[in-house]
């Protein structure tokens, strides 16, 4: 019985072990204590710093931050320690291997799974998992710093796995798989990927559903669906903390889109989403040519800020122009130039290719799979395309946005390739199971081999054609770097020439690209040719497949995650050395002030948080009252309502040598303060407008709607009123008040009604929306002690349903595997 039970896992633990030492080469700067240099990290260093200093210094959980945006809740950013226990499994099944290998290693490791689970051969499956894996797309967001969308990527396929098996009809092992999958999916968070997850999820249930009624076999169907129905809703619950907290928050932020104005409407109704502005929502729509990328990586110019080498003919038109060979080596190595001309106007850091052989098969599957499952993975590709092309496929897209739900809360269409990235390479194991399994006649194959690449061949062709004679090799950055190249030169010809010549590198790549992909093509069909007439067996066959598909994924990604991806920590945290500005403005002993840095794009840089309570700041979830205020009054440095928010110092570049300096801003009101008069507004509209002109320090502009809970008030206040900030932490603020009048006092913090509660001399009263974004209250006269605590109830609740919920979900899941392994191993016996 050892004796089988080796041989069974001796298989597996070999994959495991080839999966870790590719990974572990491919990132072997780590074994030196190397990190990934990922911009999106240190933004997130930036705003997670005060939050985590203030837990670290009281052990109270932080749930509110004033590092970004003049204040926002920390929930998207860092709340403390979690209670949802599955946060074990992200370091358990990956070995507590350090990252980025443990993503990567992961990815593998869930498609093996999903690959086993269909009974696929073995080199088939291993193969299966390293095109998965090494996708462009997934080491290109590693590289930038999107972890959690990572991580929700390599958990996809552990998804499906558990759901096939259910349908199965391995019921509890099924049920179980899929509930510890989807739990994890949904801890890692990113939820766009949580969201074509689902989408997947319902086109093979649907399939299953179509099946199953075909093969009598419905009530089977829905015993299955009615676990997995209990598994996903446990998997559900075991987030809940985050879950309820995103929820509530959502509703006041850009993704909820609960903006009052209509200002950019001309006043005018128009129609609009219950999420995301719609422009803004399709960026980064992949182009439908673009697609080509999947196939051949250069199709489109790899990236927006490439390195060319002294050999290309940017290069040589710069010699030619008269530049010293050496001087323009040192311009390449400095300079990153836009070789990327697709369709995405924001440009792109690379491409998505899932690889030359990965499509090829993928055609193969299409001409010899017959099972069910085909139809279902089809659909997702079909959808994936289509929802990545988004505004390049406006009539449907614009369709899905406004009625689709939840589909309005995301951007970024292009995510959605992760769907065919999926299914290309399912699909494409399934057609290398048909030729391995024997099942089809030798004519049969090799026919059907013959059609795969000559359909292959000719879209390969086709993309080739398009670029040429259709869509050409001109950049929509062109027209700016027509400008720079000319300032550069000496005139406007000789940036011509460099933009032909950078056209002409383009149409280079896209060639030398293509050639390439035809190679691995044919080498692919050359082993499945030479095993259909019996010259090499099936295991030399597969070898040369799955290492024919690690070397083209892995030269193509090491074009962005390589070796000087990696650096070592002190320069990792390089960006975070404060500047001589940023020591200045820290010798100031006041507790909370606000600093306005206008030496970097200060609405999506993060790192000024790091030091400072930052008017601006970095977060694709901004509330929308801050973001009206950046849009119509801190974009146009409205001196008033900077005041208003306390901004006391900018951080402004030297005229002279362009370093931070710092400026003291002496007409900063201070953290609150009594106004002598109320302008009240008939709507959000006229409260924004009148911040255009209003004196904010002594008047204070109120939407009408907040009549009823001031009363018949006159503020009144002399030269004695004020109000003094006496304690200062995140979840809670304390003042003391002095007016001899009934008075009005303005605060400069954020207005959230979802967990700000106050209390004068300890009772509760009312906050009001005041100037359109900070907070009010009516303050009777005399001397009083002003609380503001923060306490949103549904944090604590989701708090305790997740720390029960995936207690119980990690003791089933290991109370069926044990049962299920104590089971086989009885069997045996």
């Amino acid at each position: 019985m050892k004796q089988n039970w080796l041989k069974a896992i001796l298989p597996h633990l070999a994959a495991i072990g080839i999966f870790l030492l590719l990974t572990v080469v491919y990132c072997s700067p780590v074994l030196e204590g190397k990190v990934v240099n990922q911009a999106d990290m240190k933004n997130v260093e930036g705003m997670a710093k005060e939050a985590k200093d203030y837990y670290e210094a009281t052990g109270e959980r932080p749930l509110w931050t004033n590092s970004m945006f003049s204040g926002m809740p920390s929930y998207v950013i860092y709340t403390g320690p979690g209670t949802n226990r599955i946060a074990y499994m992200n370091s358990v099944l990956t070995l507590k291997t350090p990252f980025p290998i443990n993503m990567l290693f992961l990815a593998m490791m869930s498609m093996y799974l999903l690959l086993c689970i269909l009974d696929f051969k073995y080199w088939i499956r291993v193969m299966g998992a390293i095109a998965f894996a090494f996708c462009s797309y997934n080491v290109i967001i590693i590289d930038v710093g999107h972890i959690t969308k990572m991580f929700d990527i390599a958990l996809m396929p552990a998804v499906l796995a558990g759901i096939i098996l259910t349908y199965r009809g391995k019921l509890l092992t099924g049920a179980a798989l899929t509930a510890l999958a989807t739990g994890m999916l949904i801890y890692n968070n990113h939820l766009q990927i949580i969201y074509y997850t689902l989408i997947m999820v319902a086109c093979l249930a649907i399939g299953a559903f179509i099946h199953a009624y075909r093969e009598k076999q419905l009530p089977t169907f829905f015993k299955a669906s009615g676990l997995l129905a209990i598994a996903g809703t446990l998997a559900i619950l075991t987030s809940m903390d985050s879950l309820l907290m995103l929820h509530e928050y959502a509703e006041y932020t850009m993704r909820g889109s609960k903006s009052e104005l209509t200002l950019d409407q001309g006043d005018v109704a128009q129609k609009k989403s219950t999420g995301l502005d719609i422009d803004y929502a399709y960026d980064w729509s992949y182009g439908k040519a673009e697609s080509g990328t999947l196939l051949i990586p250069g199709y489109v110019g790899n990236s927006s800020a490439q390195k060319l080498g002294s050999s290309s003919n940017f290069a040589q038109q710069m010699i030619s122009l008269g530049v010293p060979a050496a001087q323009v080596d040192q311009f390449l190595e400095q300079q990153k130039l836009p070789v990327y001309y697709g369709a995405q106007s924001k440009g792109t850091s690379g491409p998505v290719y899932v690889g030359a052989i990965i499509c090829f098969l993928f055609v193969l599957s299409l001409l010899l799979v017959k099972s069910w499952h085909k139809w279902w993975l089809v659909a997702v590709t079909v959808i994936g395309f289509i929802l990545a092309w988004g505004k390049n496929m406006a009539f449907i897209n614009d369709f899905l946005f406004y009625h689709l739900p939840l589909y309005n809360k995301f951007r970024a269409p292009a995510q959605a390739l992760v769907l065919p990235s999926l299914t290309f390479v399912v699909l494409g194991c399934w057609g290398l199971q048909e030729v391995a399994a024997g099942k089809l006649t030798k004519d049969v194959l090799l026919k059907k081999l013959k059609e795969a690449l000559l359909i292959t061949g000719g879209i390969l062709l086709g993309f080739v054609l398009i670029s040429y004679f259709f869509t050409g090799f001109s950049s929509a950055s062109d027209a700016s770097m027509l400008q720079y190249f000319g300032q550069m030169m000496g005139g406007e010809e000789n940036g011509k020439l460099l933009i032909r010549a950078l056209e002409k590198d383009r149409s280079s790549l896209l060639i030398k690209d293509a050639f390439r992909s035809a190679i691995f093509i044919l080498i692919a069909a050359g082993a499945i040719w030479a095993f259909l007439q019996t010259k090499i067996k099936w295991q030399t066959a597969a070898l040369i497949i799955t290492a024919a598909v690690a070397i083209d994924l892995l030269q193509v990604d090491k074009n962005y995650l390589n070796n000087d991806s990696f650096v070592d920590d002190m320069t990792y945290m390089q960006v975070m050395q404060p500047s001589a500005a940023d020591q200045q403005i820290k010798q100031d002993p006041d507790p909370y002030y606000r600093v306005f840095n206008l030496t970097t794009a200060p609405f999506d840089d993060a790192a000024p948080s790091y030091f400072h309570k930052n008017i601006g700041g970095y977060s694709p979830a901004k509330l929308w009252i801050y973001q009206d205020l950046i849009t119509h009054q801190i974009s146009k440095q409205n001196m008033r309502v900077l005041n208003m928010l306390n901004t006391k110092y900018f951080i402004v570049p030297d005229q002279k040598s362009g370093q931070p300096v710092a400026q003291r801003n002496p007409g900063a009101y201070g953290n609150a303060w009594f106004v002598k008069d109320i302008i009240w507004a008939p709507d959000a509209n006229t409260e924004m407008k009148t911040l255009d002109y209003l004196n904010s320090r002594d008047s204070a502009v109120i939407d009408k709607r907040f009549a009823s809970q001031l009363g018949n008030l006159k503020p009144g206040a002399d030269s004695t009123a004020s109000i003094m900030l006496s304690k200062y932490g995140l979840n809670k603020l304390e003042y003391v008040s002095h007016n001899p009048q009934d008075g009005f006092g303005v605060f400069s913090e954020i207005y959230y009604p979802a967990g700000w509660k106050a209390f004068i001399d300890g009772k509760p009263t009312d906050i009001i929306r005041t100037d359109y974004a900070l907070r009010g209250m009516k303050i009777p006269a005399g001397d009083h002690k002003i609380e503001m605590r923060f306490e949103p109830t549904k944090i604590f609740t989701g708090l305790k349903i997740s720390n029960i919920s995936s207690i119980l979900l990690l003791l089933l899941v290991a109370s069926i595997f044990g049962w299920e392994l104590f089971r086989s191993i009885k069997q045996k016996a």
